[in-house]
């Protein structure tokens, strides 16, 4: 069995075990087999950490693919997206598959360059101009563990 592990981020969790590098070849059924996820709490900021479930809409799939040659020479299907806005800042988190594969991408975007850069992070352009991917482990909340799972399975 697999778990998720406390993020530095109040109330997030991260999948794996890479710090500072994207993740694009998640297997599936590791994801699937995550032991520790709980649905106490549902619908609290506990449970969501401010993020809601966003629509899937081609901008949105474009501000999550980064315009690396990875993001842009595969074929994805978004399994997930959330987002969460906070003083004007958005940020979105999406699971990915690739649909050669089937593995999974995990990614964390944001409106602004120095949202990441500012945070010490590095910032890749997405396949959205105005938009851009943190190159890092991707945390996400509960609910989202809970519902990729969910998406997977089901």
């Amino acid at each position: 069995m697999t778990e998720i592990k406390p993020s530095t981020i109040e109330n997030e969790f991260y999948f794996g075990d890479l710090p500072g590098s994207l993740q694009y070849h998640i297997d599936p059924n590791a994801i699937m087999e995550i032991s520790n996820i709980t649905d106490t709490n549902v619908g609290t900021i506990s449970d969501n950490a401010g993020f809601v479930f966003e629509s899937h809409t081609k901008s949105a799939f474009k501000s999550v693919i980064p315009n690396t040659p990875m993001g842009k020479d595969n074929e994805w299907n978004m399994i997930l997206l959330i987002k969460k806005v906070v003083d004007d800042n958005i940020w979105l988190k999406a699971a990915l598959r690739n649909k050669a594969t089937g593995r999974i991408a995990l990614m964390t975007s944001t409106d602004k360059y120095e949202n990441l850069t500012n945070n010490g992070h590095r910032a890749i352009q997405s396949c959205n101009d105005d938009w851009f991917v943190g190159h890092y482990r991707m945390s996400a909340p509960m609910f989202f563990w809970r519902e990729l799972v969910n998406r997977l399975k089901y």
